[in-house]
C-alpha cells in the first residue's frame, strides 16, 4: 500500500478517533459516585465555591437560610392621579312609583248583640265618605269570648260589611257588640 496525502490523513483521523474513544471511556471508569463517597466525609473545603443551588440544600436548611421579617417601613409618597375612566352607560329606566294616598280617616260602625241570639247576625257596614276609597278592615267584639268569631268581606271600592258569627254554647248566651272599623283615603286613579 502506498502512503498518499490522502491516505494519511485518513489515518491520522482514524488514530485520533481511536485514541478518543479510548480515553473517554478510561476517565468515565475514573469517575466517582455518590455510592462510592463515604458518608460525612465530604467537607466545604472539597465543593467548589458557587457551584451549589438553593434546590440542592435540604428544606430544612432552606428554612434556615430565611431571616426573619424585618419592620414594616414608612409609607411611601401617594402617586399621581390616573387618567379619568371612560362615561359609564346609561342604567335601566325605574319602575313607577306607587301613587300616593293621602286623607286617611277611620269610619266606625257597632252593632248590638243581644244575649242568646242562636244565629248568625245581621250584616253591619261601613262605608268611605264621597270621593274615599275603602282600603282596609277588621272587625272585633267588644267582650272577647273564644265562641265569637266575625267574617269582613268587601261589598265595594269604598265600603266593607262584617257579621258575627256564635258558636254554640258561652258565644251564644252573653250580650256583646261588634265593631268594624274601615280605613278609608284618597287614592289617585
Amino acid at each position: 500500500m502506498s502512503l498518499t496525502p490522502r491516505t494519511a490523513l485518513v489515518v491520522v483521523v482514524a488514530a485520533i478517533a481511536l485514541l478518543a474513544t479510548a480515553g473517554a471511556g478510561a476517565t468515565a471508569a475514573l469517575m466517582i459516585s455518590g455510592k462510592q463517597i463515604k458518608d460525612n466525609s465530604v467537607t466545604s473545603q472539597d465543593i467548589k465555591n458557587k457551584s451549589l443551588k438553593v434546590k440542592d440544600l435540604s428544606t430544612k436548611a432552606q428554612t434556615k437560610l430565611k431571616g426573619r421579617t424585618g419592620a414594616t417601613g414608612a409609607t411611601g409618597a401617594r402617586g399621581p392621579a390616573g387618567p379619568a375612566g371612560p362615561a359609564g352607560s346609561s342604567g335601566l329606566p325605574g319602575l313607577p312609583g306607587i301613587p300616593g294616598l293621602s286623607g286617611f280617616e277611620v269610619i266606625t260602625n257597632t252593632l248590638a248583640i243581644p244575649a242568646g241570639l242562636g244565629s248568625t247576625t245581621n250584616p253591619l257596614t261601613a262605608a268611605c265618605p264621597a270621593g274615599k276609597k275603602a282600603i282596609a278592615a277588621t272587625s272585633s267584639f267588644a267582650t272577647p269570648v273564644g265562641n265569637l268569631v266575625s267574617q269582613v268581606t268587601r261589598v265595594d271600592d269604598s265600603s266593607f260589611q262584617t257579621v258575627g258569627i256564635p258558636l254554640p254554647l258561652l258565644g251564644s248566651l252573653l250580650a256583646n257588640t261588634l265593631t268594624l272599623d274601615v280605613v278609608c283615603a284618597n287614592v289617585p286613579d
